[in-house]
């Protein structure tokens, strides 16, 4: 039985009152110049825009002419089609679902997305209070601070931990040591760029768009746990798709938008936990927050423009190792590729709501610590 059990701790996970009574300031374009700053820095030492440009080959044709030395008796569209083509790409945006419901047992679909939305219904939306589509402007400051704090910290700088060194709250040791280290460099590298000759982005566009399709085919093949690409493989995933295009789309109280919003503001909730602490949406962890804020607006953090656009460039990289393992899934499953990337796959009517319900599911299981689908003795569905 797939349901949302009635035994969940959902007060932990859904939107609460507290969020309409934020008062959460705009986080300060200081932090997102710092960050900027720390990855153009690192990007200009690891250069991974020269390394990927050694390693691909300059033809921008190559994909295509290697899945045609593997399937001669295909034709490819002329501008490939991302993801691996319309067939795994729809296999990837149902992967999650698929390891939630019977999406190949259309009569077991039916009746455990009934069991789904009942208990959904019943359990969920009726404890939930009002949603908007359009969270308040406090809430998007805070899920912003949130993203940003946690993208810093990532780079091995917490803005509280600086805050509080800065106003003699804390000693420089330890990880707030780490923090004041990264931030004096990251200064020192910014007064340094006025006066630096920065170096042109060394990847040519054709090759950057060759290394975003194998990334984007390594990570199509990783969400499906690396499976054999065979065309066998594809033509059951065809007949699977073809099946479900006619599957009745489920109706429900709640609108689909909704349920969207819902599992979003979820998702930052989980953020805004994880940068400020469990108190975040109550007035003294508001204070902190905005504290922090306001101590970062006062410093100077220039970000000259080249910079900004260079680093802009430097962001549309993807990870190399990912370039790599799309360029071997390339070389070993043409045939399969051309299966994919030659078909009509539009995704079945059912798609955004299998994607909504299991998107739900997951954000529920991170912040509740336990998973909401299952069977239990409180459910009667």
């Amino acid at each position: 039985m797939v349901c949302f059990c009635k035994d969940l701790d959902l007060a932990s996970a859904l939107p609460s009152t507290q969020r309409d009574s934020l008062r959460v300031d705009a986080p300060p374009p200081q932090l997102a110049n710092m960050l900027k700053l720390m990855k153009l820095n690192a990007n200009l030492s690891a250069r991974a825009d020269l390394n990927l440009a050694e390693l691909l080959p300059v033809d921008q044709n190559w994909l295509t002419a290697n899945i045609s030395a593997q399937a001669p008796n295909g034709t490819l569209p002329s501008v490939l089609p991302p993801r691996g083509g319309p067939v795994l790409a729809l296999a990837m945006r149902l992967a999650v679902p698929a390891a939630l419901f019977p999406l190949d047992d259309l009569a077991a679909l039916k009746d455990e997305l009934t069991q789904a939305i009942l208990s959904l219904e019943e359990n969920v939306m009726a404890q939930t209070h009002s949603i908007s589509q359009m969270p308040s402007p406090s809430f998007r400051n805070l899920a912003l601070g949130a993203h940003m704090t946690l993208a810093l910290r990532t780079q091995g700088l917490c803005p509280f931990e600086v805050m509080e060194i800065e106003l003699g709250e804390a000693m420089t040791m330890g990880d707030a040591g780490t923090s004041m280290a990264r931030q004096d460099a990251t200064l020192q590298f910014s007064r340094r760029l006025p006066g630096m000759r920065l170096p042109a982005f060394g990847l040519p566009l054709p090759q950057l768009a060759l290394a975003t399709q194998l990334a984007e085919l390594a990570s199509t093949t990783a969400a499906l746990n690396k499976p054999p690409l065979t065309p066998e493989f594809i033509d059951q995933l065809k007949r699977q798709f073809a099946a479900l295009q006619n599957f009745p789309v489920p109706r429900m109280k709640t609108p689909l938008a909704l349920l969207m919003a819902m599992a979003a503001e979820m998702a930052d909730l989980e953020a805004i936990h994880e940068a400020f602490g469990e108190d975040a949406l109550t007035p003294s962890g508001q204070s902190r927050i905005n504290a922090m804020f306001t101590h970062w607006a006062k410093k100077r953090i220039p970000l000259p423009l080249p910079a900004a656009d260079l680093q802009s460039q430097f962001e549309l990289l993807p990870e190399l190792q990912d370039v790599i393992d799309g360029g071997q899934t390339a070389n070993m499953a043409g045939p399969a590729l051309m299966s994919s990337m030659s078909a009509q796959m539009p995704p079945p009517p059912i798609t955004p709501f299998l994607e909504v319900i299991a998107a739900l599911g997951s954000v529920m299981t991170k912040l509740m610590g336990q998973k909401p689908f299952g069977a239990c003795s409180a459910c009667e569905f």
